[in-house]
């Protein structure tokens, strides 16, 4: 997103982290006929926030701006069929309509663009654009590294195919992931493991330098055998510096536990800040706050209660209308 936005040599601004009050701000200096675009993501991965879509949507209307939405770290793993976030946001219709569209114009249909990933979740390579067949038209014809890029083979493109379908109807895959973050998140929080609180998947231990952070990961891989990376500026400000873990639906208990172990030890030889430390230090990065932000899961305990028998039928036995482009050739 930064490298296209930087090729596009277009005016830019940039608004601070989901800060609204700033975004309508900078909107109110144009007048609304002036071209406008919100770029922005919906699962932040360094620190597992989550975007207010809804909100973005609503000031992209009030002041004509287009959305553009990057949801390559939330596909396959929100919404009934793992759609992205934005899906999420209208759970009910979704699961209720399957793959047909439900009969309003939902969260989903409101952003112009969302683009993800067909690695991560689905286990390939390459992305996606879904947006109106003119945006797409526009994109497939002007877009240089769409234009000078070569096609995916036909081999690789049978198994994304493949690998959408079996992610879009297991829903239990998503919901096992979530009860694993679950605990792990319960874990930590019950041994003083500084977490950073968010509503997604994604689990951030704060460490707070860069020093620790790198001999944290390091230690994590030569002690205890487990790889979890340091992420470092520019990635996170100075000061923020973290481990990051993202529980997969295949990490059960006994995994979890051993990373658990694991942190734990790590942090006592390395004598890092625990929650009761970030208190006395006045609370960081939403960790050790006198007055925490509650933080509500995106996955609600009803829609954990789901299995794969309550999705549509028509998600485990689809009938996809073929998409047309401006050449009228059908893909």
């Amino acid at each position: 997103m930064i490298q296209g936005i930087r090729n596009s040599r277009a005016k830019k601004h940039i608004f601070k982290h989901n800060n609204l009050e700033q975004l309508e701000s900078l909107f109110a200096q144009y007048p609304k006929s002036t071209p406008k675009l919100i770029a922005f993501e919906s699962v932040y991965s360094m620190c597992g926030s989550v975007a207010p879509i809804e909100k973005i949507c609503d000031l992209a209307d009030k002041y004509g701006a287009l959305t553009f939405l990057d949801e390559v770290h939330a596909v396959g793993m929100y919404g009934p069929h793992g759609a992205g976030v934005a899906e999420h946001l209208d759970f009910d219709a979704h699961l209720k309509a399957g793959i047909a569209s439900p009969p309003f114009k939902t969260i989903l249909d409101r952003v112009d663009m969302i683009t993800g990933t067909l690695g991560k979740s689905f286990g390939v390579v390459g992305g996606y654009l879904a947006a109106s067949s003119n945006l797409v038209d526009w994109v497939r014809s002007t877009a240089p590294g769409f234009i000078f890029t070569t096609s995916l083979p036909p081999a690789l493109m049978s198994g994304i195919t493949t690998s959408i379908g079996l992610v879009r109807e297991d829903i239990e895959s998503r919901i096992t992931q979530q009860k694993n973050v679950r605990y792990v998140k319960k874990e930590f929080g019950r041994i003083g493991i500084p977490v950073i609180p968010n509503p997604s998947h994604i689990v951030p231990l704060l460490v707070g330098n860069a020093a620790d952070a790198k001999k944290g990961s390091d230690a994590l891989l030569n002690q205890h055998k487990i790889y979890v990376q340091a992420i470092n500026f520019p990635t996170v400000a100075t000061g923020e510096e973290r481990l990051r873990i993202t529980p997969s639906p295949h990490h059960g208990k006994d995994v979890c536990d051993a990373l658990i172990g694991s942190v734990d030890q790590v942090w006592k030889d390395l004598n890092l800040k625990r929650v009761p430390q970030w208190e006395e230090f006045g609370g960081h990065c939403g960790v050790g706050s006198a007055n925490p932000v509650k933080v509500e899961n995106l996955w609600t305990d009803e829609m954990m209660k789901l299995t794969n028998a309550d999705l549509n039928d028509n998600v485990h036995n689809p009938v996809i209308k073929q998409l047309e482009v401006s050449s009228g050739i059908k893909i």
